[in-house]
Parts: structure tokens; C-alpha cells; sequence
């Protein structure tokens, strides 16, 4: 037994050998006041034999009902401890109380004892009730903590394993345009070798942490981007309008990437160019990015939020929602006059904070 858990018994045994103690002197007290035909000794005896009565047969009722109330609920639990602790502490201090009586040769069962005696089961139950409620409320919490545990551990997991499919879907796409350069243009396809190595490099250091600072997200994409303009040339234009405030906030690691290769395979004008502009601003407490494109525009499912039809947009709204809610899940709308703008929207947080 630990030595905390030791001293925590003992000062309650004492706790209640005092409590006993005091009120038995007040019994004798009263005893001899009235001439009951006892004293303080016999008192005193009386209130510790039917003290530690009621709490051995209290205890040896918690024995038995602890295995039958083991799948009960909270409620019931609590309202069958407590009928049982008031129950055996009657029943305890009644035992008592009649073979007190017969050592000390007369009937205790008379009203001025019993009013006292009454009194005694009624604060003895108050005190152990109180007890009681403090240990259910402490499981209650410890329970609810212990869950709320396991569910911030199930939405991590789910987090992990949604950024895990977003990478290896990412690379393919980065391997296939590193395949496509090598019979073409060897040093280009060495080039974006050396890009996909910081890629790696990057993706791998982003597994342990849920967020990154947003300039650390826009250089992994500079370096996408090289892999891309490797492939499609002068095809390919990207400009970035950043506000410099924003560069600081900590954003969803890996969360725009998936939003530039959707506008790299859907936003195609019709000679087959991209033009494609990041932006990032601080709207009030708010960090909006968008990806604007001059493609065909958007479909009606994905305007209305029906990211079926790929990974990559389906993973980067969930993440939104298991991060920050449904109020900043993943907004895709056709942009002005031509293509599309997909729209995530994150709460300040900055890397102190």
C-alpha cells in the first residue's frame, strides 16, 4: 500500500474515533444528567462498538453490491449507496445498541437515547454522504476527463490519417512529372529531384506537428511550384499577393497544397495555361487564404460542398471541421469572370499564443 493512501486512512480512522469520542461523552454526560443508569464509560463503549458495527457491515454491504451495480448507471448507483449506507447504519448502531443493553443489564431502547442516537446515524450519514458525493463527483469528472481524452486522441488520429492521404497522393503527382522530364529535359528533372528531396524533408518534419507557420507553408509550396513550372513551363504563372502580418500565424501544415493541385488539374484555361494567384489577408481575427484560377469554373455538387469526387479537397475540408468547426469548413466558388476560388478561413494563432 502506498504510504499516501496509508496516512489517508489513518486520518480518517481517527477523524471518526474522535467524532465517536466526543459525541459519546456528551451521551454519558447527558446520561447522568438525566440518571439514564449509565455513565461516560458505558457510553462512550456504546458509541465506538456501534460506530465501527454500522461502518463493518456498511462496508461488507458496499462488498456485495459493488459486483451486481457494476453496469448500472450513475444515478442508480449513487441512489442504492446511498440506501444502503443509511440502511446499514441503522441497522449497525440497532445491534449495538441491544447488546449494550443486556451487558449493562436494562434496555437502552428508550426515547432520550434513542433521540441521541438517532442524531448521531443522521450526522454520521451526512458526513459519509458528503464523502460519497465527493467520490462520485471525482469519478464523474476523472471519467468525462478520461473521455474526453480518448476522443481528442480519436480526432488526432483521424487528423494524421487524413494529412497521410493527402502526401503519398501529392507525391504520386510529383513523380509522375519527375518521370515525364527525365528522357525530355535531364537537368530540369534533376532540378525538381532536388525539390521533391525538400519536399520530403518538409512533409516528414510537418508528421509530428498539426501546425506551421504560414510562411514555412508558402516556401514547401514554392518548392511544389518548381516541380510544376518544370512541367508545364510557360504555361504556368503564379503570383502571391501576402499580406506580411500573416506570414506569423500558424495554419494547418500541408492544408494549401491540395488547393493548388486542384487548380493545376481542373483550372486550365482554354489554350491550356494556368494563371494562378495565392492570397493571403487577416480579416478581422481571421486568416483567409485563397487560390484563384481562370479555368472553366466549378461544378454545382462542389459549390455546394460535395467534395466526393477526390481526395484532396474531401481531406482538406475535413480537416477544417475537426480543427476549428463547421463555420470554417472549405468554401469553393467560381471567381470573376472566369474559374474558381477555394477559401479556408483560419482563426488568428500565433506561434507564442
Amino acid at each position: 500500500m502506498p504510504l499516501s493512501k496509508f496516512w489517508a486512512i489513518l486520518k480518517g480512522l481517527l477523524i471518526k474515533i474522535f467524532v465517536m469520542l466526543l459525541f459519546g461523552s456528551i451521551l454519558g454526560c447527558l446520561a447522568i444528567k438525566l440518571d439514564w443508569g449509565f455513565g461516560y464509560a458505558a457510553a462512550i463503549v456504546m458509541v465506538l462498538c456501534s460506530g465501527f458495527g454500522a461502518n463493518i457491515i456498511n462496508f461488507a454491504a458496499r462488498k456485495v453490491l459493488s459486483s451486481r451495480l457494476e453496469n448500472a448507471g450513475r444515478g442508480i448507483k449513487l441512489v442504492v449507496q446511498m440506501t444502503s449506507r443509511l440502511f446499514t447504519h441503522t441497522i449497525g448502531w440497532l445491534i449495538v445498541i441491544e447488546i449494550s443493553g443486556r451487558i449493562l443489564g436494562f434496555s437502552l431502547f428508550r426515547w432520550e437515547v434513542l433521540i441521541w442516537l438517532f442524531i448521531f446515524i443522521i450526522i454520521n450519514f451526512i458526513i459519509n454522504a458528503v464523502k460519497q458525493l465527493k467520490s462520485f463527483y471525482k469519478e464523474l469528472i476523472e471519467k468525462d476527463l478520461a473521455e474526453e481524452k480518448l476522443k481528442a486522441l480519436a480526432a488526432q488520429a483521424e487528423l494524421k490519417a487524413l494529412k497521410a492521404q493527402i502526401n503519398p497522393h501529392f507525391l504520386f503527382n510529383s513523380l509522375n512529372t519527375i518521370a515525364s522530364l527525365i528522357s525530355s529535359n535531364p537537368v530540369k528533372a534533376e532540378e525538381a529531384v532536388e525539390k521533391l528531396a525538400e519536399i520530403f524533408r518538409y512533409t516528414l518534419s510537418c508528421s509530428e506537428h498539426e501546425y506551421i507557420s504560414l510562411q514555412k507553408e508558402l516556401d514547401f509550396l514554392d518548392s511544389y511550384l518548381d516541380i510544376e513550372k518544370a512541367r508545364f513551363g510557360n504555361r504556368l504563372t503564379v503570383i502571391k499577393s501576402i499580406e506580411p502580418e500573416t506570414l506569423e500565424q500558424m495554419i494547418p501544415s500541408l492544408i494549401i497544397q491540395p488547393l493548388l493541385e486542384n487548380s493545376l488539374k481542373h483550372g486550365a484555361d482554354r489554350g491550356g495555361s494556368f494563371f494562378i494567384e495565392i492570397r493571403c489577408f487577416s480579416d478581422s481575427d481571421i486568416i483567409v487564404i485563397e487560390i484563384r484560377d481562370q479555368g472553366p469554373g466549378v461544378p454545382e455538387d462542389i459549390k455546394l460542398g460535395n467534395y466526393t469526387k477526390g481526395v484532396g479537397l474531401k481531406n482538406v475540408n475535413e480537416r477544417l471541421i475537426r480543427l476549428y468547426g463547421e463555420d470554417y469548413s472549405l468554401k469553393i466558388r467560381n471567381n470573376i469572370p472566369c474559374g474558381t476560388v477555394s477559401v479556408i478561413k483560419i482563426p488568428m494563432r500565433l506561434k507564442d499564443a
